[in-house]
């Protein structure tokens, strides 16, 4: 019998029972039992303080320790913000158990994103189309690795996430661009162009939903056009959904899933609480899958590996990033809103030539460089060398990156501030 089944049915028999008092249940649940009373307002959380992440093995920050003490970090994806109270309490109260043995996932993993995904995205979701993944980019590799072979082609619509390409290739199969096109300013799917690439060997479709780097919240409209292309042509849809917790400005995140039946028929959504959380550092995620033939080739490739047994922190960050009141994280969002603003109203008044997309979700801002008119090795070395910022590149991106420059804004303003003077005088010098 699987774990998993063998552990459901003895919790309906009560034989877990005491997990739901004394265990890790408890610990990772007691923060969410508060009266509303005595939560805390979205004034208590301080953002605008400056953390020092020196010496934490930070990768944003180890990259830039040698480079000099004015160098400002704006590239890898993480926020420099405390990550919410009640997540560090759940890590602490559960290493003063001072054991650390093997764990099972609980029963309460399951359930708490499937009532997250009802709460949050308006989106039924059971609990038996969840499973634990080692991280999001982890869990597509593997899901490459378990429904294609190589030499299979794969599509993704770039300017995207980088690694998506990177690791198509490493894993021996081909990456096939269908670039987005720029409508009045703003970008959509190509549907003519990504029915023209499909041919007998593409097996799979990368989503990035949020777009990462544009921010880009995707209509249902243009979900469900996309659900039925791949369903027509039988390929698969990969889509990350990481970013979905952030959205800004009122706009909603629709999961993938959820459009249609054409997309529960042959999509996986992975996506995690650790963006949102600002726990990367952390790795738990995890899939959703509506077919159950799908879901149970996934997971059982999953479990030949080991894959699918989840660490105790992983269960932890989880369990408790959803289970508690979301006012910390209502709290970010406008805070992230806020800098958001103020990059727009900025670069309008001081550097105009430089366009900013507005987001819709996340603290990731895609620049348009293009009015500067410089060769993209001058444009990187423009904010790099000139104005000591460390940001990525947007050729990285793909087709659609070149005269573009994706910047991390989840840090306090007076940074965000500082780092925009410094591109000011460097522009205009």
């Amino acid at each position: 019998m699987k774990r998993r089944t063998f552990l459901k049915n003895m919790m309906a028999a009560g034989a877990v029972g005491s997990l739901q008092t004394s265990g890790l249940i408890s610990l990772v649940s007691c923060s969410s039992e508060k009266e509303s009373s005595t939560l805390p307002s979205s004034s208590d959380y301080n953002f605008d303080e400056v953390i020092d992440r020196t010496g934490t093995w930070s990768i944003k920050y180890s990259r830039v320790e040698k480079m000099g003490n004015d160098i400002i970090p704006m590239g890898i994806a993480d926020m420099d913000f405390k990550t919410a109270p009640f997540m560090t309490d759940a890590y602490k109260a559960r290493i003063e158990r001072d054991v650390f043995g093997y764990t099972h996932t609980p029963q309460e993993f399951y359930d708490c994103i499937a009532n997250w995904e009802s709460k949050q995205h308006d989106w039924n979701v059971t609990p038996d189309d969840i499973t634990y993944i080692p991280g999001v980019i982890t869990g597509i590799n593997l899901a490459i690795q378990c429904f294609t072979e190589k030499g299979d082609k794969i599509i993704i619509q770039p300017p995207v996430y980088n690694p998506f390409k990177s690791y198509i290739n490493k894993l021996g199969r081909e990456a096939v661009d269908n670039p987005l096109k720029l409508v009045d300013g703003k970008y959509e799917m190509d549907f003519e162009h990504l029915e023209s690439i499909i041919d007998d060997k593409t097996k799979g479709l990368i989503l990035c939903n949020p777009q990462n780097p544009g921010g880009i919240t995707w209509n249902k409209e243009t979900l469900s056009q996309l659900a039925s292309i791949c369903a027509k042509h039988n390929v698969m849809v990969f889509s990350d959904e990481i970013h979905g917790d952030l959205t800004l400005f009122g706009k909603k995140h629709i999961p993938f899933l959820s459009v249609n039946e054409d997309a529960a028929k042959v999509g996986i959504i992975f996506s995690s609480p650790t963006k949102a959380f600002n726990i990367a550092g952390i790795i738990t995620a995890h899939t959703v899958i509506k077919s159950e033939s799908i879901r149970k080739q996934y997971v059982e490739y999953l479990e030949s590996g080991k894959f699918n047994e989840a660490p105790i922190f992983s269960l932890i960050s989880t369990i408790t990033a959803y289970t508690n009141p979301t006012d910390w994280l209502e709290a970010l969002k406008a805070y992230i809103e806020k800098n958001v603003e103020f990059v727009m109203d900025y670069f309008k008044t001081n550097i105009p030539q430089i366009k900013p997309y507005k987001p819709g979700a996340s603290f990731l801002i895609w620049l348009d460089c293009s009015e500067l008119n410089l060769e993209q090795k001058e444009l990187a070395d423009l904010f790099s060398e000139k104005a000591k910022l460390v940001v990525n590149n947007g050729a990285i991106y793909g087709p659609g990156g070149e005269g573009h420059i994706r910047i991390n804004i989840g840090c306090p303003l007076s940074v965000l501030k500082k780092a925009l003077d410094h591109l000011k005088e460097a522009v205009s010098t």
